[in-house]
């Protein structure tokens, strides 16, 4: 019995010293994962950033590619109208040297004879004080001419060297604008290359819908910061009517929209629901604001890219995701059909599409029942978020 007893206690402590070796064992793996794990989400938030940076480059160089485009287009302008300047210069100047021409053959023929041969004729003096009289009025006249001529050909000079200027400017700016397209574009195969490392990133080590909470929660945040720091300022008081009485006449924030989301839309593999629609766009489409209002927000921001956010008034605001570059900054009042932004695919889109949302309150608010021309529908892209 004893012996029992004996066997059966040293059973219980292989038994026992076993489980504690097994808690270890688990308690190290628990710990090797979480260390892996951290690890992992730091490296995905250093891409993250690293997708800001590149999305940011990518907004820079757009922008100035369409400043380059705008002073292109001015200097063409400065450029075509020296050349219509020069040509009607030298079509003013060839008049004047045609009359010139003129009254130096008149000149010509009458001759210093005819001038003898009056002094000498004395039977009507009065004639010969005409003739001389006109003698002196062509003389006259050849002088103005001539001084004439010198001004159109120092301002048909002046024209050249301007329109030599000119021509210089324009090759200069098609030289900047060029080095600003390859910019551009290895900004955008960087970004690419980053996106598509991120993509991997979060399909290998985790699902899409903490992501997708955690991009909705932080577009939630903002809009409720956003909303603590708006304030009422006299220029939306004394606007002539509230944002509130448009609901349904208002203009879309593409000229030619097309829903390929439209509001309350499940969104794929998670429980949430699109608090916006998703328009269809190109890169570089303009972006106009719905109403007049001012810039809250104009930034890049997790999961949506170039986010810009405009004050209404009375709680309302709306918001336009995904954007290539942002023409407007926090502060700045904007009128309706102002260009804010240029459409684009921040934010980790694999294809352009402009995010658009109405705000009340901080609560989502359907964007067909405010702005007409959202109830085209393309077709959908295969989107999470």
């Amino acid at each position: 019995m004893i012996c029992a007893v004996i066997e059966a206690g040293w059973a219980s402590d292989e038994v026992l010293r076993a489980r504690t070796k097994d808690l270890q064992s688990i308690e190290q793996q628990v710990e090797s994962l979480g260390e892996a794990l951290t690890a992992r989400q730091a490296d995905r938030q250093a891409l993250i950033e690293e997708l800001e940076r590149r999305e940011r480059e990518v907004a820079v160089a757009s922008l100035r590619g369409r400043q380059l485009e705008q002073e292109l287009t001015e200097q063409n302008r400065v450029a075509e109208a020296l050349r219509v300047r020069h040509l009607e210069e030298h079509e003013a100047l060839d008049r004047e040297l045609d009359i010139w021409s003129d009254l130096i053959r008149t000149a010509y023929v009458m001759g210093r004879a005819d001038r003898l041969r009056l002094f000498l004729n004395q039977e009507d003096t009065a004639k010969a004080s005409r003739i001389l009289s006109y003698f002196a009025y062509l003389n006259q006249e050849q002088l103005r001419r001539v001084a004439a001529i010198q001004v159109r050909v120092e301002r048909l000079t002046r024209l050249a060297h301007d329109a030599e200027r000119e021509a210089s400017r324009l090759v200069e700016l098609a030289r900047e604008q060029d080095h600003a397209r390859q910019g551009l574009e290895a900004a955008r195969e960087q970004r690419a290359a980053v996106l598509a490392e991120l993509e991997a990133s979060i399909t290998e080590h985790s699902g899409s819908l903490e992501v997708l909470e955690r991009d909705a929660e932080s577009l939630r945040l903002l809009v409720l910061h956003l909303q603590q720091r708006a304030q009422i300022h006299a220029e939306l008081a004394i606007q002539r009517e509230p944002f509130h009485t448009h609901k349904g006449h208002l203009n879309a924030p593409l000229l030619h929209p097309e829903v390929l989301v439209a509001f309350n839309t499940p969104k794929e593999d998670s429980e949430l629901r699109w608090d916006g629609v998703l328009l269809a766009t190109r890169v570089g489409e303009e972006v106009r604001a719905i109403y007049d209002g001012r810039v809250l927000h104009a930034d890049w921001m997790r999961g949506f890219g170039m986010v810009l956010v405009l004050d209404h008034g009375e709680g309302y605001m709306s918001i336009y995701g995904h954007n290539d570059v942002l023409l407007k900054e926090p502060g700045e009042w904007v009128s309706t059909g102002d260009v804010i932004a240029l459409s684009g695919n921040s934010g980790g889109r694999d294809v352009p599409g402009l995010y658009f949302a109405i705000r009340h309150e901080g609560q989502p608010q359907d964007p067909a029942a405010w702005c007409g021309g959202l109830d085209r529908f393309g077709v959908p892209p295969k989107v999470s978020g």
